[in-house]
């Protein structure tokens, strides 16, 4: 045994200990049935999900919670058999401007903003693949779906001014490809 890859392993272990990220990935591969279910719900951020295969099936999934407040996730599923998709991801802000004159005045209340995405259905075999970013200044989910069955997607942003709404409700045979994001410069 090398011990200084040994060494070199446990202060790479401590420095991301310290950095303040979570962090939770799972590879399974089963004959049978899994069901895999994570949230997150921190400051005016909210991630849910909950997915299962039957059959012969592989589940992928890898959530990384930042301390600079962003939350990315990745999900790969795949099944012979039935697929289960329940995700959704939210964001809110309310901020306020700061006083320009009187450091006693109170700050104005800001325009609150909302982006919610959400995925949902049941399909009989396929692949379900998803990519979610909840940044403080945008939130994204880009989806890929192929196979048969039901999904049903429903996204909203509203910021005081401006309303986004965006639905697809799919059924039968499918190949789908989705990018959906909510503010930021694209």
């Amino acid at each position: 045994m090398n011990w200084d890859y040994v060494i070199v392993g446990c202060a790479c272990i401590l420095i991301a200990g310290l950095v303040g990220a979570d962090s939770v990935s799972s590879t399974i591969m089963c004959d049978g049935a899994t069901w895999v279910s994570s949230s997150v719900i921190g400051q005016g951020q909210t991630y849910a999900a909950s997915l299962f295969t039957t059959d012969m099936g592989i589940l992928m999934r890898n959530l990384n919670v930042g301390s600079d407040g962003k939350v990315k996730t990745s999900t790969n599923a795949r099944s012979t058999g039935p697929i289960g998709v329940d995700e959704y991801s939210a964001q809110g802000t309310n901020q306020t401007e700061p006083s320009e004159t009187c450091i006693f005045t109170l700050p104005e209340n800001g325009t609150p903003t909302r982006d919610e995405i959400n995925y949902m259905g049941l399909m009989q075999t396929g692949q379900y693949v998803s990519t979610r970013t909840l940044d403080p200044s945008q939130t994204g989910a880009v989806t890929m779906i192929n196979g048969t069955g039901m999904i049903l997607v429903h996204a909203k942003s509203s910021d005081g001014t401006n309303e986004t709404t965006h639905t697809s409700d799919v059924a039968g045979t499918m190949n789908m490809t989705e990018k959906i994001v909510f503010g930021g410069d694209e």
